[in-house]
């Protein structure tokens, strides 16, 4: 479906859909997939459970980009799939970026929005790690515990 889209659609269908269903109640399973769907793609929650559905995403995985709507979808043969933007930014694991690079980039002919997916995945993925240090003290001791963030 997204081959046949260009980004105006996208922006379009968006637009129409939140104007329709923002403020109602959905009861149409369609419907309802098709503003889920949607407003990920659009408007990201870190606490949405897609993004906590990552650590269940093994081999084999496919990566697509549909560059005329500058949308890129990840999916695995047990069906989870993530729609993504390609200029913004989700919440993805380290350890599916690096997953998304091994199983390599599907396009239908090179681009320079390909070229700066996969530079941007890339970098992301091998960003160095950040932690926060909390610091207990028991009597003469202390006991730093470190979170990564």
């Amino acid at each position: 479906m997204l081959k046949n889209f260009d980004r105006d659609d996208l922006v379009k269908l968006w637009s129409l859909v939140h104007e329709r269903f923002n403020s109602i109640e959905l009861t149409d399973d369609k419907a309802k997939e098709l503003w889920v769907e949607l407003k990920r793609l659009f408007e990201p929650d870190e606490n949405d459970t897609l993004w906590k559905i990552q650590r269940y995403m093994h081999d084999p995985l496919t990566w697509k980009l549909y560059d005329t709507c500058g949308v890129h979808h990840v999916s695995t043969e047990r069906g989870h799939d993530i729609f993504m933007l390609v200029e913004k930014d989700y919440p993805l694991t380290r350890a599916l970026m690096t997953l998304m690079l091994c199983n390599k980039l599907r396009v239908d002919e090179y681009s320079k929005m390909a070229n700066e997916l996969l530079r941007k995945i890339f970098i992301l993925a091998n960003r160095p790690r950040q932690y926060s240090v909390k610091v207990y003290r028991i009597t003469n001791y202390e006991i730093c515990v470190f979170y990564e963030d």
